[in-house]
């Protein structure tokens, strides 16, 4: 399929087969992101928060720092709880949002900060939606609900009546320089239930970040945002679950029964679920609605087989992976959502993923990433594949990290240093590493895209002359390398523009605390050299003061005449002056 690897043969041919082959690895895959007994500690707390239920989980570094812990996690749910009631919360009359719609034509008022950082998310998901999204479609929402509750169809003249007012840029004018909301009309009115549980997810964790807890997951009626690690050091991992066929569709299905299209992994991000299924009403002709307001179809969505009836979309703030969600469902089919969700790849507010679900013939679609394997591509290409044996000449950066990746794909791994220690030049680089579509460069605002760096790339080269593959390579991959140096904790949070750059795009990593630099290149080889020899000494033989001195090879001819040769080893000096022959597949 165009808009992800979803194993369309098996689709098209079983249906049934495929969800049970998707249910099966995404089981596995939550059972391989469980706790491990020898994991750290974790503060969990559940309960309901306004009928919502919601988890939170805080790994704790030092068991005794417990009571502290619950008391600090204790004072933010509460006071994160209490914002979403006090200010976005339209079912209590006196939060800002119903003064706000209870506010004459005209006056202005002044937004909380609460309040402004949540239209600013209106405003943009609103636009970027061309309308999909809408807060201020209320009033219209409201009065089919009615009409469907008795049985009766609203006249197609109300309808557009209310369509022509009831949107967020002729119902409001907001100036969020000024940070003021003006309604324009007696019938505006904005309802903030498809951002307030998101808002709320992302005050939480990050308010716990802010007093130093770096391990959190928190989920509240589904949206979910986890930072750092869990207990046993991997990232997060969430389940998603399969929507319910029309004909159980009024049927609430018990967690323990549900089963799952897809696991994905949280690295410091967050992920939100809109479906057709969710706030139903019985409307003429024992036909179901949802409570979303469809724009193409000017009714309340209608939940069918063909059209998309769940989207998942994983994203580095929760507010904005509801309100996006809430969008892409209403986009009806995997290339119009596909075609919005791509603007949102490199902005701020980084969309890193996302999941649609239509029930004919169980397609799902994920976002596509160029020259990147997938988890579940990737286990499931070594699982077809004969452990090998891979000699790496050099301990220098690229072969720590072809030695990593190896690794990771299965192979025993011989990595050959001529030093006394491996590290070799990448140890004493001290600019650091240049990316474009990095978290950093996101949460900066630096707009920056591969034809610039790849322009000033080519601007840079000797002479002028680069290889235009090799310039396209290390620009598509760059920011994968800066997340996987992250990931193996190297903290490239710290952006600068160095000569020959036109954004700022050079990663390195934070002063030490007495602000003395931190040594970029002694950082990133240190933290690979400890991987290599504390994690994966079982896997990887390092081998030091070795001189490669030739490969092994063996050779035919094609029937063409070409020669074909295959490396099979390498030839090698020691110490002791002996020379002799590794072998490798």
């Amino acid at each position: 399929m165009a808009d992800g690897k979803t194993s369309a043969s098996v689709v098209a041919v079983d249906p049934e087969r495929a969800a049970k082959e998707r249910d099966a690895a995404a089981r596995a895959m939550l059972q391989d992101g469980g706790v491990s007994p020898v994991g750290k500690a974790q503060l969990l707390k559940k309960g309901l928060a306004y009928a919502v239920p919601y988890t939170l989980k805080v790994v704790v570094a030092d068991p005794k720092a417990m009571e502290k812990t619950t008391a600090d996690v204790e004072k933010v749910l509460q006071t994160a709880f209490q914002v979403v009631d006090t200010l976005l919360n339209n079912f209590n009359e006196n939060s800002e949002v119903s003064r706000i719609n209870r506010m004459p034509v005209g006056e202005e008022h002044q937004m909380s900060a609460a309040l402004k950082r949540v239209m600013a998310c209106c405003q943009r998901v609103y636009n970027s939606s061309r309308g999909a999204f809408d807060p201020a479609v209320g009033p219209l929402v409201r009065e089919l609900r009615e009409a469907a509750r008795e049985g009766r169809t609203l006249p197609a003249e109300r309808i557009n009546a209310l369509l022509s007012k009831c949107t967020l840029n002729i119902s409001f004018s907001i100036d969020l320089n000024r940070g003021t909301i003006v309604r324009k009309h007696a019938d505006a009115m904005l309802d903030l239930g498809g951002v307030n549980k998101g808002y709320g997810v992302d005050y939480v964790v990050e308010h716990l970040n802010n007093l130093g807890y770096d391990d959190v997951f928190f989920e509240w009626g589904g949206d979910v945002r986890a930072s750092g690690k869990n207990p046993s050091n991997q990232h997060w991992v969430v389940g998603i679950a399969r929507p319910p066929a029309l004909a159980d569709i009024r049927t609430v299905v018990p967690q323990d029964k549900q089963s799952f299209i897809r696991v994905v992994c949280l690295n410091d991000e967050a992920i939100a679920t809109s479906g057709d299924y969710e706030n139903l009403v019985e409307g003429p002709g024992s036909k179901v609605y949802s409570s979303t307001f469809n724009p193409t179809s000017k009714s309340l969505l209608e939940p069918t087989e063909t059209n998309i009836a769940q989207v998942s979309v994983k994203c580095y703030s929760c507010m904005y992976a509801d309100a996006l969600a809430t969008a892409a469902l209403l986009k009806n089919n995997p290339t119009a959502v596909r075609r919005m969700l791509d603007n949102w790849r490199y902005v701020r507010d980084t969309v890193t993923d996302y999941t649609t679900y239509s029930r004919e013939g169980e397609r799902v679609a994920k976002m596509f990433e160029i020259a990147t394997e997938d988890k579940e591509m990737r286990a499931k290409r070594i699982r077809g594949s004969l452990p090998a044996r891979v000699i790496i000449v050099g301990g220098g950066l690229a072969g720590c990290s072809a030695a990593i990746e190896a690794v990771n794909c299965g192979a025993q791994v011989i990595l050959l240093e001529k030093e006394a220690k491996i590290g070799g030049n990448s140890a004493k680089a001290t600019s650091g590493i240049n990316a474009w579509g990095t978290r950093a460069q996101a949460k900066q605002g630096v707009m920056d895209g591969g034809k610039f760096f790849e322009r000033d790339t080519h601007r840079s080269g000797k002479g002028g002359h680069c290889d235009p593959c090799l310039v396209k390579t290390l620009s598509v991959k760059s920011s994968d390398a800066v997340k996987w140096l992250s990931e193996l904790g190297v903290p490239l949070t710290v952006l600068s523009q160095l000569g020959g750059a036109s954004r700022k795009r050079c990663h390195r990593a934070p002063d030490n605390p007495d602000g003395t630099p931190l040594p970029i290149g002694f950082t990133i080889m240190k933290t690979l050299e400890n991987h290599i020899i504390n994690d994966l000494s079982h896997q990887v033989t390092v081998m030091t003061g070795i001189k490669v001195t030739g490969l092994e090879s063996t050779s035919h001819a094609r029937p063409d005449g070409v020669l074909v040769k295959h490396v099979t080893g390498v030839r090698l000096m020691q110490g002791d002056g002996q020379s002799r022959v590794l072998n490798a597949d």
